[in-house]
């Protein structure tokens, strides 16, 4: 006979009135599952760490609090005893939760190697009478993990955790600072009738759109404009022009973001919030005045189930070092569940390996360099016809 499927309700965790969580930097695995209706915990214990020259624990404890909006019981480990599991089972105040009649649940994801190992033995030897469980985390896939659960995971996909991306940021210790002027929008209806003359790679506009970030006046796009045998002319006009009026030294890399941002709003049903234009810095050095910002994202998107997205729009060239720091900052910010992404001005039949790019010629030099240093340096690279495909299969997931 095969197994007996469990059936999960609405009362299955309903006894775990514990829970307890290990101090990490990228608190958002903290803040998921203490956020979720399914549990509703009473008492939060967090193995933290005090005192150390290597990790932040009080500023991470500190920005987890805050946006989770409750007081934790800190069971404060020095950094040495994270070096042996037996100086973990003899902390005072861990030997107090191991005491207690309540069944636990365990959420290891931040956990460092020895602190994993310290629960494990608490579980299955001095508590193996209770009915404690270990959860994990998988943001990859948005499922929670539960040990000794013979039923599938949790997937929190349809949760919405009613976070912005400020509080988002916070959670990996960071704040942003909006650029001047990034609320000057375009119509998406404009948009969409752009981008239909915008696909058509054999009329000229795009190579058009490329001469724009090279020294070539407003008035000389114009002009280029109307020898074009294209379809919604006035539109394009309305476009170019506004491209100018944000920069005049990129007006196509601002077109880019706003075909970007447009593309992902028309996923509003999947997507939290989305800003464009973002300065990254430090969170706890936000106010110092000669502080540097980290990093600027041209278009940052916070899904409804606490995903960070970051794409990097590039008109024309970028060099290696950008590319690197892009993938840096968005694994900075939200840990290995972030996703940086190159897009680019191709469509997605001439992104590599796609023979399109091979023909692409000398206009496309600098595009085709970013595409390649964006993927040496490990970020995804998608053509502008396939931003809503591939956001809304990896918010899915």
């Amino acid at each position: 006979m095969g197994r007996k499927k469990e059936i999960r309700t609405e009362n299955e965790f309903k006894e775990y009135k514990i829970c307890v969580i290990c101090s990490t930097q990228n608190q958002m695995v903290n803040y998921i599952p203490l956020s979720m209706k399914k549990f509703n915990f009473e008492t939060i214990y967090n193995i933290t760490i005090k005192n150390s020259q290597y990790f932040k624990n009080k500023d991470w404890d500190k920005n987890l609090k805050e946006v989770l909006g409750k007081e934790f019981n800190d069971i404060e480990l020095e950094q040495s005893d994270t070096y042996k599991v037996s100086k973990i089972l003899e902390n005072k105040e861990f030997e107090e939760l191991i005491k207690n009649e309540n069944s636990i649940l365990w959420n290891i994801t931040g956990g460092q190697r020895t602190i994993l190992l310290a629960i494990n033995k608490v579980i299955s030897e001095q508590r193996k009478d209770k009915n404690d469980k270990i959860c994990y985390l998988e943001g990859n896939n948005n499922q929670i993990y539960i040990s000794h659960q013979n039923s599938k995971p949790i997937d929190y996909s349809k949760e919405n955790f009613n976070l912005d991306i400020t509080k988002a940021l916070k959670l990996g210790g960071f704040k942003i600072a909006k650029a001047k002027g990034d609320t000057d929008f375009l119509d998406n209806n404009h948009l969409e009738k752009f981008f239909k003359v915008y696909k058509n790679t054999k009329n000229g506009l795009r190579e058009l759109l490329i001469d724009t970030n090279k020294n070539t006046s407003l008035q000389e796009a114009l002009d280029s404009l109307n020898k074009l045998n294209i379809s919604n002319k006035d539109i394009v006009k309305l476009i170019i022009e506004w491209g100018y009026n944000k920069n005049k030294s990129t007006p196509f890399g601002y077109i880019l973001e706003e075909i970007t941002r447009y593309k992902v709003e028309k996923l509003s049903d999947k997507i939290q919030e989305i800003q464009t234009n973002v300065r990254l810095y430090n969170e706890e050095k936000i106010d110092d005045i000669n502080n540097t910002q980290i990093d600027e994202f041209d278009v940052l998107l916070l899904t409804k189930h606490g995903k960070l997205i970051v794409f990097e729009c590039k008109s024309g060239s970028m060099h290696p070092d950008i590319a690197k720091s892009t993938k840096y900052s968005t694994y900075a910010i939200s840990g290995v569940y972030g996703l940086p992404i190159l897009i680019t001005p191709l469509l997605k039949n001439e992104i590599p390996p796609s023979f399109g790019f091979k023909k692409l010629g000398d206009k496309y030099k600098e595009i085709k360099a970013s595409v390649a240093s964006a993927q040496r340096a490990g970020l995804e690279v998608w053509g502008l016809d396939e931003i809503e495909e591939k956001l809304k299969k990896y918010i899915e997931l």
